[in-house]
């Protein structure tokens, strides 16, 4: 199954000095989604991020209302999600990449620091020897908000 139009919308409309606090909108679309059995692995990178990118970044930025939606709600998904696409996503450079770098950038938000920092370390190692190079930020056109962040990333020289 595709991620949601109207969650890929909802992330667009985020996109920009004038984006909107629609993610957290997004995030709830792709949650229902993945409770109601779907696995599909670009949403499980979207829901992923979104989780990471709430916990993150302010809510005026993302429309998250800690009332409705806790960050520990937020950790448990993106944990019990990683939990699903790690095995078998060794070889997958995109994979690495996300997790590798939303946990470098904060590996206290997602759980245990020690745990997600040494992922963080082994995924950039796996990561570059996979793609030593680096992914082509335009490999993330058209993916919603998750696209134009990480394509940003990967615009800066060196990687992480």
């Amino acid at each position: 199954m595709a991620i949601s139009l109207h969650a890929l919308e909802l992330e667009n409309r985020s996109i920009g000095a004038h984006g909107e606090p629609t993610l957290a909108a997004a995030y709830v679309i792709l949650c229902d989604a993945w409770w109601n059995g779907d696995r599909d692995r670009e949403l499980a990178l979207h829901l992923m991020f979104l989780c990471w990118y709430m916990l993150i970044e302010p809510p005026h930025i993302t429309g998250l209302d800690e009332g409705r939606l806790p960050s520990s709600e937020l950790v448990r998904v993106f944990n019990g999600v990683y939990d699903f696409m790690a095995p078998g996503s060794e070889a997958d450079p995109e994979f690495l990449y996300v997790v590798g770098l939303m946990s470098a950038l904060a590996p206290w938000l997602l759980g245990d620091n020690d745990t997600w920092g040494q992922r963080s370390r082994d995924y950039q190692d796996k990561y570059w020897e996979l793609k030593p190079t680096g992914l082509d930020p335009a490999f993330f056109d058209g993916r919603g908000f998750y696209g134009h962040y990480f394509a940003g990333q990967a615009r800066v020289a060196g990687g992480y």
